[in-house]
């Protein structure tokens, strides 16, 4: 098991760094979070009347992610939201409306080597904090903003998080089943995403500084970011005119792929079958060999053509079997597989525990 802790002797890469930062939610203030972890001081700057959305406000509109479902007389320094992106951060208040809030906050870009936001585009233009105007306070100071859909452009103005930037993005579209509607992920993982590009995007501009002396403005979309996942899609169609499907839990080179229900309530197994192979083994291990030289099934494109007719098959053999024995079988024989958890499960999975992960 890999040492746990922290070498407190040791340096961090970006320790000598400063970022003052005007973050929120989930993306803008995983970046800067990550920015912290590698050892900058991040300055975090709220408005007294308007605090990070994620604080939860108060009363609480959301009980459940507090401690014991209590706020206790301190909401904002106990939501669990909160506080998962913004460890190892200072924080400070600013009324940037006012003529001595914002001298101050300029007094901070002035010394900071780093400026972060994700403000909807028109908040920073209409602080009058763009960055031509910091560049004059501070040359080299590289700044990164990161609306849900950039600074410019048709959309530019438009409000957003990861509930609209997934659907903006394409992704929605290609979620769901092929009689059903769209469908979102169930999680705004698209300001995770953007979050971390966003990391990786500082990094470069500060290795650019520390070669050139030169600061950065970068204009980080949370929409584009989205889009980078579906480009495969995207490509298929402008080079074999491919158009994109919904297709639920199938895969468009693997069959067969998806979940088979097993014994007890709501109790599925998923299989992904990657070669002819391992078909060949899985129908080993369901009892059915003779189906691995079917004429219906004996390839991967003879799956994909036949894939009702193939997950009844396979449905057949899992549905009163075992979940998670019926993965090992699988796994036994080297054909992925795996029982599909159930959320509050997870904490007591023998693999988490032999880990430590959630120590």
């Amino acid at each position: 098991m890999a040492k746990r802790g922290r070498d407190l002797s040791a340096k961090l890469p970006l320790e000598r760094l400063r970022a003052v930062v005007l973050t929120q939610a989930w993306s803008g203030a995983l970046t800067t979070q990550l920015l912290a972890n590698m050892g900058a001081e991040v300055i975090q700057v709220e408005a007294l009347s308007r605090p990070d959305v994620w604080r939860g406000g108060y009363p609480p509109h959301n009980r459940g992610q507090y401690p014991n479902g209590e706020p206790g007389t301190r909401p904002y320094d106990r939501n669990a939201l909160f506080n998962a992106v913004n460890t190892s951060k200072l924080g400070i208040t600013l009324d940037l409306n006012s003529e001595e809030g914002k001298s101050l906050f300029l007094d901070l870009v002035s010394t900071s080597d780093l400026l972060a936001e994700n403000y909807s585009a028109r908040v920073i233009p209409n602080f009058g904090l763009e960055y031509p105007t910091l560049r004059q306070i501070n040359p080299t100071i590289i700044m990164m903003r990161m609306p849900s859909f950039g600074a410019s452009g048709p959309y530019a103005m438009y409000p957003g998080n990861g509930g609209t930037t997934e659907p903006m993005s394409g992704i929605s579209s290609l979620l769901g089943y092929p009689d059903g509607q769209p469908m979102n992920s169930g999680t705004m993982h698209t300001d995770a995403i953007s979050g971390m590009m966003g990391f990786a995007a500082l990094l470069i501009a500060i290795r650019h500084r520390a070669r050139t002396g030169k600061g950065q403005y970068i204009d980080l979309s949370q929409q584009e970011t989205a889009t980078t996942y579906i480009t495969d899609q995207i490509l298929e169609h402008t080079v074999g005119g491919r158009v994109p499907q919904r297709m639920g839990n199938r895969d468009r080179r693997m069959a067969p792929h998806g979940f088979y229900r097993c014994r007890g309530e709501d109790s599925w197994v998923a299989i992904a079958v990657r070669s002819d192979s391992e078909w060949e083994r899985l129908c080993e291990v369901m009892g059915r060999p003779e189906l691995a030289s079917d004429v219906h099934f004996a390839t991967a494109e003879d799956r994909l053509q036949h894939t009702e007719k193939l997950d009844s098959i396979v449905q057949s053999w899992t549905l009163n079997r075992d979940s998670t024995k019926t993965a090992e079988v699988l796994q036994a024989q080297k054909i992925p597989s795996s029982a599909v958890m159930k959320a509050l499960e997870v904490p007591e999975n023998p693999q988490h525990k032999a880990r430590g992960f959630f120590e």
